[in-house]
């Protein structure tokens, strides 16, 4: 099931939920209980395996990566 993020046009709280995707339209707030809510554009994050420039150009290089997503471990997850 996807996470969506959503904003209640009413009290203004922002959240998100996991709803399947032919529900993620009728969401109510879970602040407030309005139906006035819209769901976000959200932002994805795609784990990078790490880049070597040679000579100006870039190549992927596995296992450099951080094995949370976090491109090398920088981000208190280990």
């Amino acid at each position: 099931m996807p996470l969506y993020e959503y904003r209640c046009g009413d009290c203004k709280s922002r959240f998100e939920l996991l709803v399947s995707r032919e529900h993620a339209d009728e969401v109510i707030c879970v602040q407030c209980g309005s139906e006035n809510v819209r769901r976000l554009l959200s932002i994805f994050a795609a784990q990078r395996l790490g880049v070597a420039s040679a000579g100006g150009r870039e190549e992927f290089v596995a296992g450099t990566g951080g094995s949370c997503g976090c491109g090398g471990g920088n981000c208190g997850c280990h």
